[in-house]
């Protein structure tokens, strides 16, 4: 799949093995949670970090 770009890849030579996809949804699951619960600008925080 070539080099990985998000940095979350689990495979030792850094290639992209689809971690992203797991990355994205926990952290959509978790934003919905926050917002659900009254916390809008965490919620908005977890949508919008990314990993440097």
């Amino acid at each position: 799949m070539g080099t990985c770009g998000c940095g979350f890849t689990t495979d030792a030579q850094k290639n992209c093995n689809g971690t992203h996809r797991v990355v994205q949804a926990v952290k959509a699951d978790i934003a919905a949670k926050l917002a659900e619960n009254g916390f809008a600008e965490a919620s908005e925080f977890v949508k919008t970090e990314k990993k440097s």
